[in-house]
């Protein structure tokens, strides 16, 4: 039961640490793909921290089954390397009862690892796309940045901003130039706000006390025309979340559903945390090493195992997607699959009686 522990808490304290290396990698970047929204003003400022947050959950569904499969690796490794394996094999204690120890932790974290794909990770989905969806409606002046020439949201166009001020929704001397199929406008103002038609959900740049350019870029016959006010569609009404998508959908309407789609999702969830405990088991094997072997060459056959699975397990979505393969069929034989190879390693290395016997006898 001591060594039980030991062997628990240092594969806990190593997953820490690769999840936390891995997540930090994986956040950079998320942070920096959102500032570049912000920039071109598909996002606000002030939901950026928020959908960040909500990333944390997403990323943590792809990042949890690596980690705790590196983990393994790594500390069952420098336990072999540092000869404390031998020692605990001299106590009567074989691989079975090590496998038995990791395959406690590995539930634990399968168990989390179901909670984050079957709840958290569609939940935080849905709500990054209903911020998307509410940011975008709120038009192009949230993303502006004064004294910057920025693109329009529709690229059919250049705004300028001088002063800005967001509180209060007002713009103090605006510059914007529109690009047509025949010509062009230049429009330059005092002053502006936005304005939401609440009849039609559309969204409009009032700009005040202005002149307006119209012609054709290279000739002189220019149309000038003076306003007190003038109004820009920035954006019809505001767009609705009406198609989520599959990772975003509730786990619960997913197990509603018969259409393929929906079924490939399901699985796909499910494989997430089966894969915890596949990978336990193959990681164990793996994880067995000498002095004379070289430090990252098991390694290295890990991580190539481990792309070879979830390329398979991506295949097989598709496949299941695409109505290709059996839904009974599914995703599970690639877990079947490695799953066999990690009991292959097992009993080649020990031997079944071996086994056996190392595993009654730590009792």
């Amino acid at each position: 039961m001591i060594i039980a522990r030991y062997l628990v808490k240092e594969i806990f304290l190593t997953l820490l640490a690769v999840a936390l290396v891995l997540l930090l990698i994986a956040l950079s970047a998320q942070l920096v793909g959102l500032f570049n929204d912000v920039a071109s003003g598909m996002l606000q400022v002030d939901t950026v921290l928020y959908i960040f947050a909500l990333r944390i959950l997403s990323i943590l569904v792809f990042i949890l089954p690596l980690a705790f499969y590196l983990a393994i690796l790594l500390a069952l490794s420098r336990l072999y390397r540092d000869s404390e394996m031998a020692a605990i094999a001299a106590c009567g204690i074989g691989t079975g009862y090590i496998l038995r120890a990791v395959s406690g932790l590995a539930l634990v974290v399968a168990v989390l690892q179901g909670l984050l794909s079957l709840q958290l990770a569609p939940w935080a989905e849905h709500q990054v796309q209903l911020l998307t969806a509410a940011a975008q409606s709120q038009g192009d002046i949230q993303g502006i940045a004064p004294g910057r020439f920025q693109e329009m949201r529709e690229g059919d166009g250049v705004l300028y901003v001088e002063e800005l001020n967001r509180e209060q929704n007002r713009m103090r001397n605006v510059f914007v130039q529109q690009q047509r199929a025949k010509d062009s406008s230049i429009i330059r103002s005092q002053s502006g706000h936005q304005m939401l038609d609440e009849q039609t959900g559309d969204r409009f740049m009032v700009l005040e006390r202005g002149f307006r350019y119209d012609g054709k870029p290279g000739q002189q016959n220019y149309t000038v025309i003076e306003f007190e006010k003038h109004g820009i569609r920035i954006q019809e009404k505001a767009p609705e979340v009406a198609s989520r998508k599959h990772k975003a959908i509730p786990t619960i309407e997913l197990w509603k559903e018969n259409e393929r789609g929906y079924t490939a999702e399901l699985q796909w969830r499910i494989s997430s945390a089966l894969i915890c405990l596949v990978l336990a088991v193959l990681a164990v094997p793996l994880s067995v090493t000498s002095h004379r072997q070289n430090r990252y060459g098991r390694l290295a056959i890990a991580i190539v195992l481990y792309m070879l699975l979830t390329n398979l397990l991506s295949v097989s979505r598709n496949w299941l997607f695409d109505d290709r393969i059996s839904p009974y069929l599914g995703l599970w034989w690639v877990h079947g699959t490695v799953l066999v190879i990690a009991i292959a390693l097992l009993l080649r290395q020990n031997g079944i009686r071996h086994l056996l016997n190392r595993s009654t006898a730590s009792r």
